[in-house]
């Protein structure tokens, strides 16, 4: 389980850098492209869709840093063998995810991975 535990804390880092490393994003009618917090706090005062891209970007962040404080939580949780609390943790990283990055590219396969080596070699949690 230590393995699952390092590879859950390695997935929180990664979950706090969402907004400043960002993914293909586009904002307008033109759809222009604005991939990062970075990128949309240097949008021009004139655009538009300003707000709106700097309202996702901020929203991400704070997405990713509640999502990175329960993967932690779950971390913490799976070595003190408490599976049921890690479990919890983890699905609320994974809702936490799911409304900003649509498919869970993060959170759900470390979540899946969890759950199959729970099942598969300690009960279900």
């Amino acid at each position: 389980m230590n393995d699952i535990a390092l590879e859950i804390r390695q997935t929180a880092e990664r979950s706090r850098r969402w907004a400043e490393e960002g993914w293909p994003m586009t904002f307008g009618r033109r759809q222009r492209p604005v991939n990062t917090l970075a990128d949309a706090e240097a949008l021009e005062e004139s655009f538009p869709y300003r707000l709106e891209a700097l309202s996702y970007w901020h929203r991400v962040k704070e997405a990713g840093g509640d999502a990175a404080a329960w993967g932690e939580r779950a971390a913490a949780s799976l070595e003190r063998g408490d599976l049921r609390d890690a479990d919890d943790a983890l699905y609320f990283a994974v809702f936490l995810e799911r409304p900003i990055r649509g498919s869970c590219p993060v959170w759900g396969p470390v979540y899946r991975k969890y759950k199959a080596q729970t099942v598969a070699g300690q009960g279900a949690a």
